[in-house]
Formats: C-alpha cells, sequence, structure tokens
C-alpha cells in the first residue's frame, strides 16, 4: 500500500470540453501526493488523446481505455487499480479546489477518522453559474470566485461523528450538524480499506445511493467540514424533461429497493429506521414532484407498474413525518391507477 497516497478516480466518457478542466484542476493541487486513475469507458470523441497528453506530461495520470461499459463499470475498475492508503472520486466534467487533497489529508489524520466529507461549491453552482448562463457568458473557462481564497483549517469549522448514517440527511433536523447532503461520491475522500469490497451496480443510474446506504450499514467515524472543496458544473442545456424525470425517479427506486434489502439482510432495525428516515425518505418525498406532471408513455407506465410492486410489499409504509406522508399518498395513488393532486 502506498502510504498517504490518494487515488483519484475518473470516469471518462464523451466529455471533451470539461476533461482539462478537470484534470488541470488535479494538476493544481497544493498536495502533490497523488495518482489520477483516468478510466476512459470507450469516448468517441477528443477524450482519449487528451487523457494520453496528461499521461505523457505527468507519470502521476494513469490511463485505461476499454469499451463502454458505463459510469458504474469505469468506477468499479477505477477502484480494482487503486492501491493508495485513500481513495476518492472525481466526476470528468467538474473539478476540485486547489487544496482539497491537501485538507483531506490533514483532517483524517487529525482526527482518526476514516473519511471525509466536504461541501460542493454552492455559490459557484446557484450564483455564479445561473448569472453567467443568463448572461450568455461562457461557463466552461469560468474560474469560482472563491478559487482564490485560501482555506484554513485554523478557521474552518468542521465537525467528528462515530457514525456518518447520522448526519446523513437531506433534511434539516435540528439535531444534526452539517449534514451529509446527497449520496454523492465526490463529496468524499475514504481510506481504501474501508471501501475496496464495495461495487457500483452496473447499468444502475443514480448508482451512488446503493453504493452510500451499503457503506453506511455499519458505522462509519468520519470528519465532516463545511468548506466548499468541490465544483460541480450545472449545464444548463440538458435540464432535465418531464421524460427524464420518469426515469430518474425509475433509478432512484432500484436503488434504494436494493438498498433497503441490504438493511433488512442486515438484521439491525435501528439503523435501517435511521436510514430510511435519513436517506430513503428525503429522495422519495423530493422525486415524488415528478409523480404530478407525469406524461403518457412506455417509462411512464414501467414507473407506475414498479410502484404498484413496491407498494404491494409495503415499501412506501415507513413513512414518518408530514412531509414523508403525503409523498406516501402520491406514491399509493399512482399504485391504485389515480393521478395524485397536490395539497397545499
Amino acid at each position: 500500500m502506498n502510504t498517504n497516497r490518494i487515488d483519484i478516480i475518473i470516469p471518462v466518457y464523451n466529455v471533451e470540453p470539461y476533461l482539462r478542466r478537470c484534470l488541470n484542476s488535479i494538476l493544481k493541487q497544493t498536495y502533490r501526493h497523488w495518482r489520477a486513475i483516468c478510466i476512459d469507458d470507450g469516448s468517441t470523441d477528443g477524450c482519449p488523446a487528451i487523457l494520453e497528453e496528461y499521461a505523457a506530461k505527468d507519470s502521476r495520470f494513469m490511463v485505461v481505455h476499454q469499451e463502454n461499459g458505463g459510469l458504474s463499470h469505469a468506477r468499479n475498475e477505477g477502484m480494482a487499480l487503486a492501491d493508495a492508503e485513500y481513495v476518492m472520486f472525481v466526476d470528468s466534467d467538474d473539478f476540485i479546489h486547489p487544496q482539497t487533497l491537501e485538507l483531506a489529508v490533514k483532517l483524517i489524520e487529525r482526527d482518526g477518522t476514516d473519511m471525509v466529507s466536504w461541501y460542493k461549491d454552492v455559490i459557484y453552482i446557484n450564483i455564479q453559474l445561473r448569472l453567467m448562463h443568463k448572461l450568455k457568458m461562457d461557463t466552461i473557462n469560468a474560474r469560482p470566485w472563491r478559487i482564490p481564497f485560501r482555506c484554513s483549517l485554523k478557521l474552518s469549522k468542521s465537525v467528528i461523528t462515530d457514525d456518518a448514517l447520522k448526519h446523513a440527511s437531506d433534511w434539516r433536523h435540528p439535531d444534526i450538524k452539517y449534514p451529509i447532503k446527497h449520496c454523492y461520491v465526490w463529496r468524499h475522500m475514504f481510506r481504501r480499506s474501508l471501501v475496496k469490497d464495495i461495487k457500483f451496480i452496473k447499468g444502475l443510474k443514480f448508482e451512488d445511493i446503493p453504493w452510500w446506504s451499503e457503506l453506511l450499514i455499519k458505522p462509519v467515524k468520519a470528519t465532516i467540514t463545511h468548506l466548499p472543496l468541490y465544483y460541480y458544473y450545472v449545464n444548463r442545456k440538458s435540464i432535465s424533461k418531464a421524460t427524464e424525470g420518469v426515469e430518474r425517479l425509475m433509478a432512484q427506486l432500484k436503488g434504494l429497493s436494493y438498498a433497503q434489502k441490504l438493511y433488512e439482510e442486515a438484521g439491525d432495525m435501528e439503523r435501517l429506521r435511521l436510514w430510511s428516515r435519513n436517506i430513503k425518505w428525503a429522495i422519495l418525498t423530493g422525486s415524488s414532484r415528478v409523480l404530478y406532471k407525469m406524461g403518457k408513455g412506455p417509462q411512464t407506465d414501467s414507473l407506475v407498474k414498479y410502484i404498484t410492486d413496491l407498494a404491494k410489499v409495503g415499501f412506501f409504509d415507513d413513512a414518518v413525518g408530514e412531509k414523508e406522508s403525503l409523498a406516501k399518498e402520491a406514491y399509493y395513488a399512482v399504485a391504485k391507477g389515480l393521478r395524485p393532486v397536490k395539497k397545499d
């Protein structure tokens, strides 16, 4: 094992306009002991040539070309090649703060934890990109406003937990400080020993949901920092349509159903309850809006059938709270062949 090195797993597929920005953000890291495992998943654009260019310039870039197998397969291949003490994931159309690796290593070693979680830069996403899109400005080469500012651990806020599942929530629970929002794997650095045997499900979109859920079946000691160390790029040209919303919800339901079975098989009902409250129903409630505007078509028919099958086995019966109960009613309405009515 390469002590203190970070293996950065970067799946790449037809992201030519964004790839250099991603790879340059790795090159600019203040922490130098890293290797980027770039899995070219059968790209048909200029990505393969760009990857080879960077590998020729810096031996820390490891490039693997393979036939297209999907994001899950690419991530699994990257994990199989990793042998560093730490691993993390970066999506190839996104990029990271220059100090991301440095701060992650300092935090995990300072606190003796197995995972460090950070936040995406919401100012970059919600203000800067939206403004630039509105003004029809170039967003690909835009430098995030906060990148020039150096982050300091002395001034930063963080929390240490013996059980990351207690902090994993999309809701604003008064008892949760610094919630780990969403299931995205790119907002963490892990000790490789913690995650090396967890596989992403091939062929499933939103594969982060079951992967993240499986990781948290057992308590994970984590450091959670408020620092915005990841730049998630929102491509306004690909804003979801109704049919894409249906497809997304189907993938989320499949991922949640798979994860729930893992928790049921583990036999710890308290962790199942906590997972259901913090992850399952946070996703189900947020995605229930799709049910109110579904159109007609084969994808909708498949979704309705899947919801009906889940309802028959009581998948939606553990809703707790007003928002969750309203979402539950919507899912059961769909299962009964009705169109849910939104309540004020």
